[in-house]
């Protein structure tokens, strides 16, 4: 790595350099200069690691605010999903979505995360098979009942692990096998006191993702037979106030 337009610069620019890296500089040019050069040199080795580490493949359905999923191979040969940021997307907002993401993953409802880096801004997951808008498809856009009853229980799950997952778009489930997953934590909140408060309910999954879930499919103008068992658990206010069925 070459040094030499660091050593060209005066004690303040180089003490600037070390307040924006979030390192400690010290009280000589040359004392901060090593340090500026070792914290590069230790990212080099860090950045030829993560590279070694996966291989990217293809990107996985379509880029989000936030950033874009690609498939992502490991030494052994073993498949990921590889969430990537934006590098403006804060550390924290990344280890939220990574521990929210988890928490759902502990009771059985999201992929499980693998590796969460806020450096280079990613988080590994274990990869799925598709996307549950694709088998609504060859359904003629309709979800079997079986199908409904999986997203209940994963609502009725995330409220039990006090995660709100905070987006009800179709687009956000998946399946490996037969079995249906919320992805995407970029929302998600804890459900807590505060939480509780503000939506007025301590099952904000089950009482307002469920209904957002129907009124996206009535928006996609699937088959009333698609969420004939998800209106079961809704309230009959809900159902006149958005004309969810013909009443």
């Amino acid at each position: 790595m070459d040094f030499s337009i660091l050593e060209q610069y005066n004690f303040t620019e180089l003490k600037n350099i070390a307040r924006k890296m979030n390192i400690i500089n010290t009280n000589s040019k040359q004392g901060t200069l090593d340090i500026i050069k070792k914290a590069l040199l230790e990212y080099e080795v860090y950045k030829n690691d993560i590279e070694s580490k996966y291989t990217i493949g293809k990107q996985l359905g379509e880029s989000g605010k936030d950033g874009t999923t690609y498939l992502v191979t490991n030494k052994e040969g073993i498949e990921y999903a590889m969430k990537t940021f934006k590098k403006q997307k804060s550390s924290d907002l990344i280890r939220k979505e990574a521990t929210l993401q988890q928490q759902a993953a502990d009771c059985g409802v999201a992929p499980n995360v693998i590796e969460v880096d806020t450096i280079s801004k990613f988080i590994v997951m274990d990869k799925l098979d598709k996307n549950l808008i694709d088998v609504m498809k060859k359904q003629n856009g309709n979800l079997t009942s079986q199908q409904q009853q999986q997203i209940v229980r994963i609502f009725q799950k995330l409220d039990t692990a006090h995660v709100f997952q905070g987006d009800s778009n179709p687009i956000n489930y998946m399946l490996k096998g037969k079995k249906i997953y919320l992805i995407d934590y970029g929302f998600a909140k804890e459900i807590n006191s505060k939480l509780i408060k503000k939506l007025k309910t301590d099952t904000p999954n089950i009482k307002i993702m469920l209904l957002g879930f129907i009124l996206k499919l009535k928006e996609m103008n699937c088959p009333s037979t698609s969420y004939d068992f998800l209106i079961t658990f809704l309230s009959q206010d809900d159902i006149e106030m958005y004309n969810i069925i013909n009443i």
